[in-house]
């Protein structure tokens, strides 16, 4: 049987690992808490996925280098504050024949790159090898085997497809795409706008002005992508307004839930603390808003969104100053 290794055992990585096993993988979750491995091995459940039983051919272990070794598809699922420790030590451990699926959506804090060009830098041997997921996608339904969609990208077409393969079973349909860039950043912009989604929930505000947020909000993220690289049809696919609105919309997106509090009055780090959640859209709004002011390109949601996540400021001004933004037409991309 061949093996899959999935990289940090939360959620979303053993879902990945479930949607292999389905599809004739022996699967071997990596991660660093005993607790999670324990939990998996002899209980056959997830800490991240309570209620849904963990399969027999899926095992769990603290030990990196058993997890990687034999391995034909390597999928990292750590969170994007994770990604440039654990390539910097797995990397070259990889085994030459197998593909490298990133499936973190955010972007490395300290440099401002995506995950698979964290993990390039990290082994250049790689660079044909590396495949991006993403897509609209809650890992909890894709668990107990609800159809949905996604898309694997890479500039291997050998690769993407090779993805395409290990991924697609009856519920989980699998697209392909040369966009790596694109797919990447539909996945990591898309969490920022979904935090200001549950402000506006939060606040009480209606659906009017959320459908207002998500329309804008990919107009911000499109123009950040294509400057960045992207083709602007990608944000228009499943990993660009497809995750978009799940995430947005979705009573179990995390950034939405982080907003609703934020939109209610509670500080983000009270949030963050209650919940253990993993909010990616907090650590990316700072990078998105860094990176636009380099490339001179205009992220009002971002930007606002960065101000009362960082600065403080209050929901109510953060509103008005949205609201009152000089006059322009919606042609001005």
């Amino acid at each position: 049987m061949r093996k899959a290794c999935v990289i940090v055992a939360g959620a979303w990585g053993t879902a990945l690992g479930m949607v292999l096993r389905d599809g004739g993988y022996e699967v071997l979750l990596w991660d660093r808490n005993p607790e999670a491995v324990r939990a998996v091995n002899e209980e056959r459940r997830s800490l991240r996925l309570p209620g849904i039983p963990v399969p027999e051919e899926i095992a769990a272990t603290t030990d990196w280098k058993e997890a990687l070794s034999g391995a034909s598809i390597v999928v990292s699922a750590a969170p994007s504050t994770a990604v440039s420790e654990i390539s910097e030590r797995m990397a070259s451990f990889i085994p030459e024949d197998a593909l490298l699926v990133s499936a973190t959506k955010g972007l490395d804090p300290d440099t401002l790159r995506r995950p698979t060009q964290v993990w390039g830098d990290a082994n250049p041997g790689l660079s044909e090898r590396l495949v991006a997921l993403s897509g609209p996608n809650f890992a909890v339904e894709i668990a107990k085997r609800l159809p949905a969609a996604t898309t694997v990208a890479s500039v291997s077409a050998f690769a993407r497809e090779a993805a395409q393969t290990a991924f697609m079973v009856p519920y989980f349909r699998v697209y392909t795409s040369e966009d790596v860039a694109g797919v990447e950043l539909g996945g990591a912009l898309k969490n920022i706008i979904a935090i200001a989604c549950g402000i506006i929930e939060g606040m009480g505000l209606g659906h009017n002005a959320q459908a207002g947020i998500i329309s804008r909000g990919i107009a911000e993220i499109t123009r950040l992508g294509v400057a960045l690289g992207a083709y602007p049809l990608t944000f228009a696919g499943l990993s660009g307004v497809g995750d978009l609105v799940l995430t947005s919309t979705g009573d179990l997106s995390r950034n939405r839930q982080a907003g609703i509090a934020v939109g209610k009055g509670e500080s983000i780090h009270s949030f963050i603390e209650r919940t253990g959640y993993t909010v990616e859209g907090f650590v990316t709004v700072k990078s998105a808003v860094t990176l636009a002011a380099r490339l001179g390109i205009s992220m009002p949601i971002a930007e606002t969104v960065y101000r009362v996540l960082y600065e403080d400021l209050p929901v109510q001004e953060a509103l008005s100053a949205i609201m009152s933004r000089e006059k322009r037409s919606e042609r001005e991309f």
